[in-house]
């Protein structure tokens, strides 16, 4: 009896040493928490977005794109027996690039001509004969018909004979070469990519308060760093009746490239627009992006927390960019520190 009340007496002291255990552990974990968020606060620099006077020029970046870019497909199936092209080469509209083994095709056109010829010679013969009344009414307009359904197969196998050579739709630059001769190809398959860039297009996003002072003719400037003492003469050739839930708009700008200094599709481009007068935009140093220019974002501090919110950015100022929408003047943003920063972080700011 004594033995049974010294274990149960052992195992209740036991229970207590760890439940103790646990308890001093879990208030050492949460006090270490406590000092593990304090020594988080980051140190940040920000700055105000401010409404700032602008020049009356409108500066927007832009990607220069191809005017007309396809992938050629052949219409026919086969073995391709001719290949008249490689990459980088230019090309012109009409051009054979390649041709599909037309055997069967070149036999059935002439076949077709055949018959048509025939039937031609026999049309024209019961004409005669009809004004000689030789021949019924009847019998001349079953051979007309005959010689009409020639003149249909007629098309209808040179259509299929042309089909066998591959043809550039318009002049351009190779980009891609898919088959080698022998390859078999089916009707649908890819054969090459023809670009055209002897003139390229701009697609820019123009704030509401802007795009209503363009004009669809507008002459702009096209600038970019590749060539920086050259600039291109741009037109407005497109300005989008709807816009966007940030309210831009999007406008496309035509470009006539250069054969001394010719712009590649994909180069970015400064687009500028004459404006005509200046006004006050939203301004924040461009030091505050953060990921691209193309898709930017910013750091707002709220109290004691950095927020990551995207903008949509308007022009840029050198130093300063002019954002369209994601924030209001008199917003923090951070400007330097963001490399430490997440959504949510607390931070501590160091400039007055």
């Amino acid at each position: 009896m004594k033995k049974t009340i010294i274990i149960v007496a052992t195992i209740v002291v036991a229970i207590g040493a760890m439940g103790w255990t646990l308890a001093s552990n879990k208030n050492e974990i949460e006090s270490r928490k406590e000092v593990k968020t304090t020594s988080q606060d980051i140190t940040v620099t920000i700055a105000k977005a401010e409404m700032k006077e602008t020049a009356g020029e409108l500066q927007l970046v832009g990607t220069a794109e191809a005017n007309r870019e396809v992938m050629i497909a052949s219409e026919s199936s086969g073995k391709i027996t001719q290949i008249n092209f490689k990459l980088g080469d230019h090309v012109s509209k009409g051009a054979i690039l390649a041709s599909v083994d037309n055997t069967y095709k070149r036999l059935a056109y002439e076949n077709a001509l055949l018959s048509y010829n025939k039937y031609k010679d026999d049309y024209e013969r019961y004409l005669v004969l009809r004004k000689g009344d030789a021949i019924s009414e009847t019998q001349l307009r079953d051979m007309k018909l005959a010689y009409e359904n020639a003149d249909i197969q007629l098309q209808n196998a040179k259509k299929q004979l042309d089909d066998t050579h591959i043809i550039a739709p318009f002049s351009g630059y190779i980009t891609s070469k898919n088959v080698e001769l022998g390859t078999y190809v089916n009707a649908g398959t890819s054969i090459a990519g023809v670009v055209d860039i002897e003139q390229l297009k701009v697609s820019l996003n123009v704030s509401e308060s802007n795009v209503y002072e363009m004009k669809k003719g507008q002459e702009v400037v096209v600038c970019t760093s590749i060539y920086p003492d050259i600039c291109y003469k741009g037109v407005i050739s497109n300005i989008s009746p709807k816009g966007n839930s940030a309210h831009t708009y999007p406008v496309e700008v035509m470009i006539a490239n250069n054969s001394k200094n010719p712009l590649k599709a994909g180069t970015y481009v400064n687009v500028h627009v004459d404006m005509g007068k200046a006004k006050p935009a939203l301004m924040i140093p461009r030091d505050a992006i953060v990921s691209s220019v193309k898709d930017p974002s910013v750091y707002v501090v709220k109290g004691e927390t950095a927020q990551l919110v995207k903008i949509s950015k308007g022009r840029d100022y050198k130093s300063d960019l002019e954002v369209l929408s994601g924030i209001s003047e008199g917003d923090m943003v951070v400007t330097n520190g963001q490399i430490n920063l997440m959504d949510g972080a607390k931070v501590q700011v160091v400039n007055n």
